[in-house]
């Protein structure tokens, strides 16, 4: 993966435009670019045949939620089908797989404990460690990955927040090492509120990590951000 700066902002303010050049993928993504969500790697809100009609490349972008395939179908039936790419029939497109889910809500923060974060799914809540995480990573075989985060709302108190970032940081490196790429597609995601503090902190230590890329949470709100390393 390999970001390449096309435009930076005039005035002295630090925003930048480029493209994303994602190894197999074939063409480059400019960013500032628009991800599609998705309800196991589908897009919700229109029909597969009518991608192709949705400018490009925006529309060979997707966000998948790892969480939503806990329930089935088995990681090794995923993975023997050449992962997602080959389920989906969608060979071309670039899977974005991160643990948010932009359509219904935020993990439940209330329930995640040091040992992993909690979801709810059909079946009721399910705690996922960074073990059962990485299994789903490693059979999906997305483009991108996220590492899993303890979210929490901007209301927490001070001490709930700093427990999130070590969380996060601690999830993060337990990732790395299960990761068979070595960190070549991988996003460290940065936490921590509304705290300026904290934000700072997880973004110096995730800097440090061997990840290609940042994923931010921002309060409630999810950016897929383009500062490569």
């Amino acid at each position: 993966m390999r970001f390449v700066v096309t435009k930076v902002c005039s005035g002295g303010g630090k925003a930048r435009a480029g493209a994303l050049h994602i190894a197999g993928a074939g063409i480059g993504i400019e960013t500032p670019a628009l991800l599609l969500s998705t309800r196991k790697g589908l897009p919700a809100f229109l029909s597969c045949d009518l991608l192709a009609s949705l400018p490009l490349p925006d529309s060979l972008l997707l966000h998948v939620c790892p969480t939503h395939f806990i329930e089935g179908p088995p990681v090794k039936t995923i993975s023997a089908i050449r992962g997602l790419h080959g389920m989906l029939g969608l060979p071309d497109h670039i899977l974005v797989a991160a643990a948010s889910d932009s359509i219904e809500s935020l993990p439940s923060c209330e329930a995640t404990n040091k040992f992993g974060a909690s979801f709810e799914t059909p079946s009721g809540r399910r705690l996922v460690k960074p073990s059962d995480y990485m299994e789903l990573i490693s059979c999906m075989k997305p483009n991108i990955w996220a590492s899993l985060a303890d979210e929490v709302p901007a209301w927490v108190t001070e001490k709930r927040n700093k427990v999130s970032v070590d969380r996060t940081l601690r999830w993060l490196d337990a990732c790395i090492a299960l990761d068979v790429a070595s960190g070549t597609n991988s996003f460290g995601v940065i936490v921590g509120g509304s705290s300026l503090e904290q934000r700072k902190l997880c973004a110096t230590e995730v800097s440090k990590r061997n990840v290609s890329g940042y994923f931010i949470f921002l309060l409630i709100l999810v950016i897929f951000s383009s500062f490569i390393l």
